[in-house]
């Protein structure tokens, strides 16, 4: 996949339907609830900054990984709004309830990937460091 062909690849934007009731809910909830679009528009422009400068095989784990996230926060926010309003609740036998653990894992797996590509690389620069030779010899002007 080129460069280019990446740049589809993206977080999707996130904005809540027009037709929203705001008015029916709490100060407090409607804060919460419009903090999530923020947090959305952070990961986008965090990738778009790693897109820059990372390699092509990372920016596309960043995106399913910023992804991952984010949809826990959803799930979250989602579950404490239904709480509050006593809505429709979560129901443990629906077809997509390992929804949460699926992503529990996922986020924990590509963190500990994370933790031990930075271990190696950590592990290189020593390397290298203690590969390269000091000066014997007082550099003459």
């Amino acid at each position: 996949m080129s460069r280019d062909a990446s740049k589809g690849v993206v977080i999707p934007s996130f904005a809540y339907a027009d037709k929203l009731q705001w008015h029916v809910m709490s100060s407090k909830v409607i804060s919460e609830l419009r903090e999530y679009p923020a947090t959305v528009h952070a990961a986008r422009e965090y990738v778009e900054m790693f897109r820059e400068f990372g390699e092509l095989i990372d920016v596309l784990g960043q995106v399913e990984y910023e992804c991952a996230k984010a949809a826990m926060a959803a799930l979250a926010l989602a579950r404490t709004t239904r709480r509050r309003h006593g809505t429709a609740t979560w129901k443990p036998g629906a077809k997509d309830s390992a929804l949460e653990r699926e992503l529990s894992d996922f986020i924990a797996n590509a963190e500990e990937k994370r933790k031990e590509s930075l271990e190696r690389r950590t592990e290189s620069l020593v390397g290298r460091q203690t590969d390269a030779q000091p000066f014997k010899h007082a550099l003459s002007a």
